[in-house]
């Protein structure tokens, strides 16, 4: 949302309206490097984006040509880079803590597109009693469908489908036991510009439990 940049020693003379921006900032994603800079005080330079950042999108902030603090002296700093990660859940369907189905289907709505390949390698389930990482199954076609409409999700899925993933164990679940989903490292983005996609970088686990037979 926000890129903040501060210096060691006054970079400006504090009050000019005039200052201008001591960094230039670009991002792989164009729409996304839309926002405004201002100075905080002569030590401190935000740039606020116009809207939170989506996943996957690559930024790097360069020195701007000929800026110099009222002592006359450059930044020593050149350049710097960063990226927003990869996909992350932002809810879940059941909610955690729910009792669900024995062949339950999962909606996970990320906060941007994910590669359904990289889904399904870095997606499992965890069943209490059993010893061994479960693999998920997406869910596609008229199950899909009709798990979407029923969560009144349908036309969301039809702006962003990548943004909404339908799945289930790849089991049936045994009555009465506790499960977790897990969202791992490694859900990319799509490749963008010839680049390969960004991945997730932190593990998520949601808790359920199987409904009394």
């Amino acid at each position: 949302r926000q890129v903040v940049a501060k210096f060691d020693e006054p970079a400006i003379a504090f009050g000019d309206p005039k200052a201008p921006a001591p960094l230039t900032l670009s991002c792989s994603d164009a729409q996304a490097t839309q926002g405004t800079g201002r100075w905080n005080s002569d030590r401190e330079w935000v740039f606020e984006f116009a809207s939170d950042l989506p996943p996957g999108v690559s930024c790097s902030l360069q020195v701007r040509a000929g800026f110099k603090s009222p002592k006359g002296a450059e930044l020593t700093a050149r350049s710097a880079t960063f990226n927003t990660g990869g996909p992350f859940v932002q809810q879940t369907r059941p909610s955690t803590n729910a009792a669900i189905d024995e062949e339950q289907i999962f909606v996970l709505q990320l906060n941007g597109p994910a590669t359904l390949a990289s889904v399904q390698a870095n997606l499992w389930c965890l069943a209490e009693g059993l010893g061994e990482r479960i693999p998920v199954r997406l869910v596609d076609g008229a199950d899909r469908a009709a798990v979407l409409k029923a969560q009144q999700l349908d036309k969301a899925a039809t702006k962003d489908p990548f943004k909404l993933v339908t799945l289930a164990c790849d089991r049936r679940l045994t009555p009465a036991t506790r499960v977790q989903l897990v969202y791992g490292k490694g859900v990319a983005t799509p490749e963008a510009g010839g680049k390969p996609g960004i991945a997730n970088a932190v593990e998520r686990r949601f808790t359920y439990k199987v409904r009394e037979p």
